[in-house]
């Protein structure tokens, strides 16, 4: 065998590894086909611009390696960057979602109240108390009787249910309504309550 033939020869076979093993990879993408395309299905309701062949090529593309070209990786970053935009533009309905069937609505409204009754504490401290002690009326009267601060929470609370009772007997109140009352019947419970924790602690 001349040298060129020697050569020509070397160069065929190189040609026939070269396409071989093109084939074989390209058969082994092709198995891959199904299960991305399953996983782009599954995708399809939240990711709709993701595709199978954003991540192999179609069988018709697999059948010849040498025309197959790679996926196109901007496309998907663009996808994931889709992904997180829809995320974060769902959170909100989500989220709602959750508390509404964490929270049933009569609780919520219960919620609701105790945070319109902290909104009132301070706002009614700020007029009754001092910058160094929210509760000094209550103290101060207390003291100025000579009985226990959580005492005189419940003379204020004996006061609203006086009312109470007025408006269960006549169904009218005149200087004060039945809800703002209520209001203050409970934040002079709990008044009392922590008033009389401090006087059992000492």
């Amino acid at each position: 065998m001349s040298e060129l033939e020697a050569a020509n020869a070397a160069l065929r076979d190189a040609v026939e590894t070269r396409l071989g093993t093109r084939s074989a990879m390209a058969a082994s993408l092709a198995g891959c086909q199904p299960a991305m395309e399953a996983a782009a299905a599954a995708l399809a309701p939240v990711m709709p611009f993701v595709s199978a062949r954003d991540f192999v090529p179609s069988t018709e593309e697999s059948s010849t390696y040498s025309e197959w070209t790679p996926p196109d990786y901007a496309k998907r970053e663009e996808s994931v960057a889709g992904w997180k935009r829809l995320i974060e533009e769902t959170r909100p309905g989500r989220e709602a979602r959750a508390k509404s069937l964490a929270t049933h609505p009569s609780s919520q409204a219960f919620f609701d109240l105790c945070d319109s009754l902290k909104a009132m504490h301070a706002r009614k401290s700020s007029d009754y108390g001092s910058a160094e002690d929210p509760l000094a009326n209550i103290r101060n009267g207390a003291d100025f009787v000579g009985i226990e601060h959580w005492r005189a929470a419940m003379v204020r609370l004996s006061d609203k249910v006086t009312r109470l009772a007025t408006y269960c007997r006549t169904g009218k109140l005149e200087h004060e309504g039945v809800e703002d009352t209520l209001h203050d019947l409970a934040s002079y419970a709990l008044l009392a309550l922590l008033l009389h924790r401090e006087t059992s602690r000492g």
